[in-house]
């Protein structure tokens, strides 16, 4: 009888937990988008809740991977973007006033005001820090290493950024100068 109660409340479990993570950790959505009213993903790594502007979020998207890859290195796998045309979009996904955010490496949602190429560099790169150094360090590393790269290395042109954040980008920027090229992930992996 303890056997077939212990597997019945951990069956109730797995199908209570993500249910209750899909409605309360919106951001959590981006894994399945297409369950979100009005959004299609007509191609394999850009969804979009306005067909009309499909070309212009794949341009986007194109960009801002080339982008990214040049300066932060090669891609594990390719990331799942949402672009959002209108703040019921974005709002179905969580970003409230955000322009844009990587859910570690599960994908990215991009608000109607987001849809410039730095912003989705600084996302992709997010994602690519998830990637390399996992999401857990991503949550817990020095802010000035996490946000600091990705404002100085997508190109952002908002010069000077408001406290802390560009406090953030000069001290990665400063740190970044003695790292050579290949060695950004490993020397990322050990700041504490």
């Amino acid at each position: 009888m303890k056997l077939k109660t212990l597997l019945i409340g951990s069956a109730i479990t797995m199908v209570i937990v993500p249910m209750v993570a899909w409605f309360l950790v919106k951001p959590l959505r981006v894994i399945f988008p297409t369950l979100m009213p009005g959004v299609e993903c007509p191609r394999a790594n850009v969804c979009t809740d306005d067909i009309a502007r499909l070309d212009e979020a794949q341009k986007l998207y194109e960009e801002g991977y080339a982008k990214t890859v040049t300066v932060v290195g090669a891609f594990q796998g390719a990331p799942r973007m949402v672009f959002c045309t209108t703040q019921a979009c974005s709002d179905a996904f969580g970003l409230g006033q955000r322009a844009a955010e990587a859910i570690g490496n599960l994908g990215l949602v991009i608000a109607p005001r987001g849809w410039k190429q730095f912003y989705i560099a600084h996302e992709l790169i997010h994602y690519r820090q998830a990637e390399s150094l996992g999401n857990l360090a991503v949550a817990t590393k020095p802010k000035w290493l996490i946000e600091g790269m990705a404002y100085a290395l997508s190109g952002d042109p908002r010069r000077p950024l408001g406290p802390p954040f560009e406090q953030w980008r000069s001290q990665f920027e400063a740190w970044h100068a003695h790292i050579a090229p290949n060695e950004l992930w490993r020397a990322a992996s050990e700041v504490r």
